[in-house]
């Protein structure tokens, strides 16, 4: 028997099936532990394949952050998926990274699922080429041009403002979630701005256009549950397998969503084309239409299906940006109706009978410290957008080599105990100094720093400002009665960003308070 056995483990068949097994698995341990670099940041390596994705649970930003904290200090590494990337956890780090190297972060990855409905194109993902810094700067100089930052951009915020009002006032007091109408009147803006017109708050095509924008970044409400959503993030990392069910499917209702969102915009850019005046272009459209006269479609990104994927991600990111944190705002104001009642009391003192406006922005301590607050606490890109090296970079002793997948991680930075003191406490008199008077923070960074900062962050403070200011000023809002919870405060929907579950509130006018 023993003559057998041996004989069978002699085998050459066997003897090299064995060996090449053993070599196998050598090498996926190699591969897999193999750091990119003798001096790479430390990091989780996770389980092969999968890397640390199964570790991460709801709060990516949350479990990356404790890891930073207890173990592997401000810049590690992570290995999402097949892919190494590396998390910078503090401010310094990020402030080293994105603004005295900027440029070495300059550029986004390559990230197959967004390419296959904006072919690289627009403003979030694109790569950081110099096609896309001539779009980039054309747009920061048109969006200057037609007010953005100015006393007219107030003017007409403040006018869209009451809008706002009004739609509020119209509710009579029911229980209701009213994120469609601040998001409609929101983005009331941004159209003004891009397309030259104002729609009406009830439109459909409108309200069709703002729910679409709403989808995009809130693929949990899109599939409506959290593991069909799931499918969509994995196949960020994984994106073969967008040709097999059920991925497929999650694929195309992703993508369908986008195109809808495109079919808007180009009806607009056609109508555009149509009454263009060159000699007076009177909104964001025109002005490309313009610029696109002085340039070669094939040797700059002066072309339509630029103009298309840049006019939607405006609306995108000046829409849902300041949409979310208005109603983060009032889901704060429902679970602390004593700050509620004491920001009111100082929007009245301060205004009196007038609109509240930027002039009154510094008599607004306790304004301007809640809305600082509400950006602290509820960070609503937690990992930022992320970033790819253009060369070998030095952070912190550690070398991040040429094409790594960089994240900012805001949120940990929101919540650095060595910044924040009870950095989970919302507190906005952190914010207050001795005086009375509002301390800005340059270490609360909701719309990122460097060169690929937020383009609409002057407008979207703009915006959140007013709103909130005349939401307080003129109603008292209040928790759904029929509802035994309050909308959670730490909890929300997850995906592309972090954002309110959806609730119902009570509006009252002030003067019906009695």
């Amino acid at each position: 028997m023993f003559a057998k056995l041996f004989g069978w483990w002699g085998s050459s068949w066997v003897t090299t099936c064995l060996l090449g097994l053993l070599t196998l698995v050598i090498l996926v341990y190699y591969y897999w532990w193999k750091l990119p670099h003798p001096r790479y940041p430390p990091g989780v390596r996770g389980i092969p394949v999968m890397g640390a994705l199964p570790l991460l649970g709801k709060f990516a930003h949350k479990v990356i952050m404790r890891w930073s904290h207890e173990k592997y200090g401000p810049v590690m590494s992570v290995r999402f998926g097949p892919s190494d990337s590396v998390v910078l956890n503090d401010y310094e780090s990020v402030y080293e990274a994105l603004v005295k190297q900027g440029p070495a972060f300059l550029t986004r990855p390559n990230i197959e699922l967004i390419n296959s409905y904006s072919n690289g194109y627009g403003f979030g993902f694109a790569e950081g080429n110099k096609k896309y810094m001539e779009v980039r700067h054309f747009t920061l100089k048109a969006l200057r041009g037609f007010g953005i930052g100015g006393r007219v951009m107030e003017e007409r915020v403040s006018e869209v403002a009451q809008d706002l009002v009004q739609s509020l006032q119209e509710l009579d007091g029911k229980p209701t979630n009213f994120r469609m109408i601040v998001g409609t009147t929101v983005s009331n803006v941004i159209a003004s701005i891009v397309l030259g017109k104002k729609f009406h708050p009830k439109d459909e095509d409108f309200q069709r256009h703002v729910q679409l924008i709403f989808d995009r970044l809130n693929i949990n409400i899109i599939f409506g549950d959290e593991e069909t959503a799931s499918y969509i993030l994995v196949l960020m990392y994984f994106p073969l397998l967008r040709h097999i069910p059920p991925f497929k499917n999650a694929c195309k209702k992703f993508v369908d969503v986008h195109f809808k969102q495109f079919d808007f915009c180009r009806k607009e850019i056609l109508e555009h084309k149509k009454n263009l005046d060159e000699n007076e272009p009177g909104d964001y459209i025109d002005a490309f239409l313009v610029e696109m006269k002085k340039h070669s479609p094939q040797d700059s990104w002066f072309h339509d299906e630029s103009l298309m994927v840049c006019v939607a991600d405006l609306f995108l990111a000046g829409t849902e940006t300041s949409t979310s944190t208005i109603m983060w705002g009032v889901v704060v104001l429902i679970n602390y109706p004593e700050i509620q009642e004491k920001l009111h009391q100082e929007i009245t003192n301060t205004t009196g009978e007038a609109l509240p406006s930027l002039n009154h922005r510094d008599d607004l301590p306790l304004l301007q410290a809640f809305i600082q607050e509400v950006y602290r606490c509820m960070t609503l890109v937690p990992l930022g957008v992320q970033h790819q090296t253009t060369k070998d970079v030095e952070i912190s002793g550690y070398c991040i080599p040429k094409d790594t997948v960089v994240f900012t991680n805001i949120d940990a930075v929101h919540h650095d105990p060595n910044i924040w003191k009870n950095p989970s406490e919302f507190n906005i008199y952190r914010h207050i100094d001795k005086d009375g008077k509002f301390i800005p923070s340059k270490k609360v960074i909701p719309f990122g720093i460097g060169c690929r900062s937020c383009l609409g962050e002057k407008l979207a403070r703009i915006e959140i400002f007013l709103f909130l200011a005349n939401i307080i000023k003129r109603f008292k809002v209040l928790p759904d009665p029929e509802s035994q919870d309050l909308p959670p405060m730490d909890d929300g929907i997850t995906g592309f960003g972090f954002f309110p579950f959806p609730f119902k509130a009570v509006v009252l006018p002030r003067k019906n308070e009695e």
